[in-house]
């Protein structure tokens, strides 16, 4: 079969990137496929070949904008064309990673007052997203449970819609990796042995404000915050509660599983989040999650079993009884790091990519394009 993904970035440093890499690399072995993308990583990638999209990326609406256009040059000699959201201007299958008005909808309510290049974004893209799903003749993925409901929801967008989950790569976040880079990275961060790690990874508007309220409720514990959003905010946050000495700042790193393995408890109450890796990582990763119901991820959860699940994002008085529960019983850390290890294991990559393949043939035995 010859394939064609269409994705801005092809890494395994973000949720698109990663995603396209994971099948990519596994469809590569047995069929004849092509990565379209304005940026590849360097790593050594053998099984694919590479066609260079152009955008002009000042901005995430710009690179949206100016990479469509680029998307005209894929010929009509591939089986299946794959893209990822609002991307190429030619498909068979759309991978739906984010719906922007459920996020853009969740932020108001989160943050009150946005930035007005944000209100910009959504008044651009969320019509173009809507009628991207408008053909319901094209199948669409959805990574998660919620991110189909919010097409329906958003964009009336109901049929011809498949849940195929983000899978997760099961050897690189395993909990043996606390034997091999707990110690190093605490030293490496100034964490004593003895300092019980809260950890926060990914966008901090999904919750850091939350977390770093509850933090100050509880009598001791640390919080390490990993994320490429300017974080002065944030610290000067945790100066006004009086515990700057106990809130650490990380910029993001392409070894986030010695993150994992360096920390005792995972914390991500997100506004919202179509699927949320972070979670799922540190799932796989055997330490014990604190989550939203509105991550698409809390569909893995069944709270007080392999995880707990918040019913607001915004209750920081929940979240610090939680936190606190987790940091005075060691039990329970175990009971939840075990069975969420266990939860993960059937949601590996190998599994999504069958699941996908499959979704190709059917398109390819229907004869269907446009």
């Amino acid at each position: 079969m010859k394939i064609a993904f269409v994705v801005h970035d092809y890494h395994r440093g973000g949720g698109h990137g990663r995603y396209v890499v994971e099948l990519a690399e596994r469809f590569g072995r047995e069929n004849d496929v092509h990565i379209f993308a304005n940026t590849f990583s360097s790593e050594g990638y053998t099984a694919v070949r590479f066609h260079h999209v152009p955008a002009c990326r000042l901005t995430a609406l710009t690179t949206i904008l100016t990479f469509l256009p680029g998307t005209r040059k894929i010929g009509s000699e591939f089986d299946i064309i794959h893209a990822q959201g609002l991307c190429s201007l030619k498909s068979d299958i759309i991978t739906s990673h984010i719906c922007t008005r459920g996020w853009f909808n969740a932020r108001k309510a989160a943050e009150r007052k946005l930035p007005m290049k944000d209100y910009v974004f959504e008044a651009a893209i969320s019509p173009l997203e809507k009628h991207l799903y408008s053909n319901v003749s094209k199948p669409v993925i959805a990574v998660s449970d919620k991110v189909r409901d919010d097409l329906a929801r958003f964009y009336g967008r109901s049929r011809n819609v498949e849940v195929i989950h983000h899978g997760i790569d099961l050897i690189r976040f395993a909990p043996s990796n606390r034997a091999s880079w707990r110690r190093t990275v605490r030293s490496q961060l100034a964490i004593r042995d003895s300092d019980f790690v809260f950890l926060f990874i990914g966008d901090l508007r999904k919750g850091a404000s939350a977390t770093i309220e509850a933090l100050a409720r509880l009598p001791k514990g640390k919080l390490l915050l990993v994320s490429h959003t300017v974080a002065a905010p944030y610290v000067e946050m945790a100066r006004r509660f009086g515990i700057a000495d106990r809130v650490l700042f990380s910029p993001a790193t392409p070894a986030i599983e010695r993150i994992y393995a360096a920390c005792d408890a995972f914390v991500f109450p997100t506004p919202y989040d179509a699927f949320g890796m972070v979670v799922a990582e540190a799932m796989a990763s055997g330490i014990p999650v604190i989550t939203s119901r509105e991550a698409g991820v809390a569909e893995w959860i069944t709270h007080d079993v392999n995880g707990i699940l918040l019913d607001s994002p915004r209750d920081s008085a929940q979240l610090s009884q939680y936190m606190l529960r987790i940091l005075q019983s060691p039990e329970t850390c175990e009971m939840f790091a075990g069975a969420a290890r266990s939860t993960v294991e059937h949601h590996g990559w190998d599994s999504v990519a069958r699941s996908t393949m499959q979704l190709y043939e059917t398109v390819v035995s229907n004869g269907k394009r446009e």
